[in-house]
This record gives C-alpha cells, sequence and structure tokens, in this order.
C-alpha cells in the first residue's frame, strides 16, 4: 500500500516492505519508522523504502523521482528545480552511483556531467562554470601531464643542473664543515689527554715532595735527639749506684 507523509518542504509518496535483510556496510539504505523516513550507512530500524519513490513541492511540482529495492536506490533519479526545470539524472546500481550523471541550473543549461563507477567518479568530468575539464580514476584526479616549449625545457634543465650543483656544493660544505669540527673534536681530546698527564705528573711530584719532605723531617728529628742525648750527663746504672751506696756507709762507719 502507498504511504504518503510530509514535512516543511516536501510531500513523500512511497512503498515499503517488511523483508528482513543483511545490511552491506559500505551502501546507504532508507526506511520508514515513526511517520518519518530515515537512511543509514550499513544498517536500517524500519520498513524498507521500496518500489516507486516520488518527492514533491507543497505546489505539486515534481522535486525527486525515482526507485528503491529492500532500501537501495536503483536504476534513474531524478531532482527538479523549483519552477520544474530538470537539476539532475543519476543512475544507481544496487545502492551505488554507477553511469553518467547530468546538472543542470534553473534554466535547463547543462552545468555538470561526468560517470560514476562503484560510487566514485571515473573519467573526465566537466564544469562549464568553472571552466574545467577534470579527469578522475577510482574517485582521486588524476594530474594532467605538462606540455612544454623548447625553451620552457631548456630552462628546466638549467635550474635543474642549477639545483644538483647547489645540492653537490652543500654536501661539500657539509662534509668540510664535519671534517672541522672532528679536527676540533680531535684537538681538544688531544689538549684534554695532555692536560690529564700534567696534572698526573704535578700530583706525583707533590706526592714525592710532601714524602722527602717528611723523610728530611724524620731525619731533622733523629739527629737533634741523639745530639740531646750526648750532651745530657750520664746517668749512673743500678750497679753503681749501688756500689756508691756501699762505699758512703763504709766513710760513715770509719768517721
Amino acid at each position: 500500500m502507498i504511504k504518503r507523509i510530509s514535512d516543511k518542504d516536501f510531500r513523500y509518496e512511497f512503498y515499503t516492505t517488511d523483508k528482513k535483510i543483511n545490511p552491506k556496510t559500505a551502501k546507504t539504505y532508507f526506511w520508514f519508522k515513526g511517520g518519518l523516513i530515515h537512511e543509514a550507512q550499513g544498517g536500517i530500524a524500519g520498513e524498507l523504502l521500496n518500489d516507486k519513490f516520488t518527492k514533491m513541492y507543497h505546489s505539486n511540482q515534481l522535486a525527486e523521482q525515482g526507485q528503491f529495492k529492500n532500501g537501495l536506490r536503483v536504476g534513474e533519479w531524478k531532482t527538479w528545480h523549483k519552477n520544474g526545470i530538470l537539476e539532475s539524472i543519476l543512475h544507481y546500481s544496487n545502492g551505488l552511483r554507477a553511469g553518467k550523471f547530468f546538472r543542470y541550473d534553473e534554466i535547463g543549461n547543462l552545468v555538470e556531467n561526468g560517470k560514476y563507477s562503484s560510487n566514485l567518479k571515473t573519467g573526465k568530468w566537466t564544469n562549464a562554470e568553472t571552466q574545467e575539464v577534470i579527469t578522475y580514476r577510482k574517485g582521486v584526479i588524476v594530474k594532467k601531464k605538462e606540455v612544454f616549449t623548447k625553451s620552457e625545457k631548456y630552462r628546466l634543465k638549467q635550474e635543474n643542473i642549477k639545483a644538483e650543483n647547489t645540492k653537490e656544493s652543500q654536501k661539500e660544505l657539509e662534509a668540510t664543515s664535519d671534517a672541522l669540527k672532528l679536527k676540533s673534536y680531535k684537538a681538544k681530546a688531544k689538549e684534554e689527554k695532555t692536560q690529564a698527564k700534567e696534572k698526573a705528573k704535578k700530583d706525583r711530584e707533590l706526592v714525592a715532595a710532601d714524602k722527602k719532605a717528611k723523610r728530611e723531617a724524620d731525619k731533622e728529628a733523629r739527629k737533634a735527639a741523639k745530639e740531646k742525648a750526648k750532651n745530657e750527663p750520664k746517668k749512673d746504672s743500678k750497679i753503681e749506684r749501688f756500689l756508691k751506696n756501699i762505699f758512703k756507709k763504709k766513710d760513715k762507719a770509719k768517721k
């Protein structure tokens, strides 16, 4: 049964199906629920739009017309300007844009045309507004191969030679700079090594001088002690003191 709904801009007439499907991630599905048409990539949550679809302005002028199959756009789809002039023609294959595309302005002049393949722009696309012709391959712009005159080729060749020479000069400069740095590092390392040797030598000399001074001081101390001992009166030994005491006693006895 046909369904009819409307919003502030358009009126819609369409059909639905309650068929169950497994949505494909890369495709956009359309379904009806809660009095509104919804769309989502790779998912559904209502009755799938199916068969003929018509969208109209409130003036009853056509706005869009096409066909669905299990929630996916299929076949030829057209849109119109409010004045009834055709706005665009686009083809779909199982939910993906495929085939020729045409877009027109409000007075019917062709503005843009090209071709889709698997939902991607392909081949030459012409735009009358921008006066451009762009070539696509799988949705990516293909850059045009530049055509040069002999003078331009010569100029580019000279610029390339100049660039190469500059590059080589830069390499040489960097190599020279690096060599100078290396020389500086080596000189610094040599100087530090020499300074370390001199410091070690001075440290050894200081230790040796300190030891020598200590030996001299010890020698002088021993010499002074010896002289002192030599000049002091000799003390009597125990035997001598014993004998002296005996003689003193004898002298007292005689008296």
